[in-house]
């Protein structure tokens, strides 16, 4: 019968119906049992009381060689706490912080911490299941200082594969051949940004990987350009012409096809005014044009881009002449984007998750810890 040992305490005592023990190296039964220990195990609430099972576990010696404490089903070895208890945990864990697990479960957070981390380091085994075609890379800001996760993904699945501190070629490389030759040699494209330690990386692991270069890096690059273009211009402005311009920042640098009617008539009127901003936001939005061309033949899109060199040239907007310059160095991995229409937007959604792990915890300090959370908030596409 349970039984109230204080006020918030419930025990609850239990009786083996069996005098041998299973044994937890053959899963044999056991008669040899040596001596008997009390313990009191954890579980789940009961009509707000915390709830102990209280009972005799045998310490046994069994033919097999084993010498040791019995096998219990319902707790793992070690844990003070019920399976039934772990998995509570772990499914507030994945919603919740440390803290407030451990205060939902009057538990110590660094018990909390340690039953999650053990769950989902038997997840991990799943990922190196998958068979890998096509992966992308993407990295993204963890901490101040330039302190970067390098996150390989499973194109197809969005699975993360890999998650490596820092963003060095070393980094890739050794987190790369991980993965072993066979895996490695199947991978025949791969999406990333216009990073040269990845590059280096890549082409040295995955021989047989096409290179497709994320066609919003070069969209960003662009947009930095005419950005330049429009502090120039505003720098060098009058008076009426800068009231013109001010705050106009966002009007300019987004797709004309996406302004509001008040915001066109907006930029039409700057464009108007000022020659040399109208022609670097005529050659914007032709690149842009390019990019989300799904008509043109590959030869097409070819000829539109070096066309589009050209008007650079013409122009004499030299704040496009480094754009033009990169896009020329990874031309081939650019084009590919046309070739094979991958990009490294999902990894924008994946990033956002990335971020809401950080805050729901106010910052992680361990970083495997932060690296688990990750990987479990990824590994739900394969539930």
């Amino acid at each position: 019968m349970p039984v109230l040992e204080s006020k918030n305490v419930l025990l609850i005592g239990l009786k083996s119906r069996r005098k041998c023990g299973i044994c937890p190296s053959c899963s044999k039964r056991c008669s040899n049992v040596e001596t008997e220990y009390e313990r009191r195990i954890r579980d789940i609430d009961t009509a707000q009381h915390k709830c102990y099972l209280v009972l005799k576990e045998k310490k046994i010696r069994c033919n097999c060689g084993y010498r040791g404490m019995e096998k219990l089903d319902f707790v793992s070895k070690s844990r003070r706490v019920t399976t039934r208890m772990e998995t509570y945990i772990v499914s507030l864990a994945e919603q919740m912080c440390l803290k407030a697990v451990a205060e939902a479960t009057r538990l110590d957070w660094k018990t909390v911490k340690q039953i999650d981390r053990d769950y989902i380091k038997t997840l991990l085994p799943e990922i190196f299941k998958l068979e890998l075609r096509r992966i992308a890379i993407d990295e993204i800001a963890i901490m101040k200082g330039h302190k970067y996760f390098t996150i390989v993904r499973d194109y197809d699945t969005g699975i993360a594969i890999l998650i490596l501190f820092g963003r060095r070629y070393e980094t890739l490389a050794n987190g790369l051949a991980t993965l072993g030759t066979e895996k490695l040699a199947n991978i025949a494209y791969v999406s990333l940004d216009m990073w040269d330690p990845y590059i280096k990386a890549i082409q040295e692991k995955c021989p047989n990987a096409q290179l497709i270069f994320d066609k919003f890096h070069v969209i960003k690059k662009v947009s930095e350009a005419l950005d330049k273009v429009r502090k120039k211009e505003f720098a060098e402005a009058d008076k009426d012409e800068r009231i013109m311009m001010k705050h106009k920042r966002f009007v300019i640098l987004k797709r004309k096809d996406n302004l509001e009617t008040k915001q066109k008539k907006e930029l039409k009127i700057i464009m108007q005014e000022n020659e040399r901003l109208y022609k670097a936001y005529l050659l914007k939005e032709q690149i842009l044009s390019i990019f989300e061309d799904k008509e043109s033949t590959f030869k097409q899109i070819q000829k539109r881009i070096f066309a589009w060199f050209e008007n650079i040239v013409d122009s004499g907007i030299d704040e496009f002449n480094g754009v033009v310059k990169m896009m020329k160095h990874y031309l081939k991995g650019i084009l590919n984007y046309f070739r094979y229409g991958m990009t490294n937007a999902i990894a924008e959604g994946f990033n956002t998750k990335i971020n809401i792990i950080k805050r729901r915890a106010f910052g992680l300090r361990d970083i495997e810890y932060f690296m688990l959370k990750i990987y479990q908030s990824s590994l739900r596409r394969l539930a």
